[in-house]
């Protein structure tokens, strides 16, 4: 597979080498390409398809099959999160670069219109998370949690919109 590396800081480069090398990954081309499309759009998460269009659009040659591969391989390592995506193609899982201030059992409100992520890091949310899970038979790993929810620049956005709609219908 020839994949050519999209244009970053040697920086961003280096630290993401570092991050593959500290899990005990070898930083192959593929890796490096993924990570550094999760790194370079600020807080969005992007499913395999939309990796795979962004790639292909920046000229790297890879098929889908090595997109999910890898993406299986950073999430298992926990250099990545992923979320799931209610669409009317059914269920997608969407994925982000995890933070490295992110502590095992952190927590996550997602926006799910501008996928803003706020960090909450509360250990006696976790624990009573964990209990649930517990009741109903179900482990909870160490992974972190992400819950989706609608922020206030966002809800107020869609209520003026929707504000607009209505008078725009209303006869005069």
């Amino acid at each position: 597979m020839q994949m050519a590396i999209p244009a970053t800081t040697a920086q961003g480069e280096v630290r993401i080498v570092e991050r593959l090398r500290a899990v005990q990954l070898r930083p192959t081309s593929a890796r490096i390409c993924i990570l550094q499309l999760l790194s370079g759009g600020g807080q969005t998460s992007l499913n395999a398809e939309d990796i795979y269009q962004q790639l292909q659009e920046n000229g790297i040659a890879v098929s889908l099959g090595t997109i999910y591969r890898v993406l299986r391989e950073l999430e298992a390592v926990a250099l990545l999160l992923r979320e799931r995506e209610d669409s009317a193609s059914g269920n997608k899982a969407r994925y982000w670069l995890r933070p490295e201030h992110a502590e095992e059992g952190s927590c996550y409100f997602v926006c799910r219109v501008c996928e803003r992520k706020v960090l909450v890091q509360d250990e006696a949310l976790m624990q009573q998370l964990r209990q649930v899970a517990q009741v109903h038979g179900m482990q909870a790993g160490g992974n972190v949690v992400s819950m989706q929810m609608c922020c206030s620049h966002c809800s107020q956005e869609g209520r003026a919109n929707r504000r607009a709609d209505r008078l725009a219908r209303t006869p005069l």
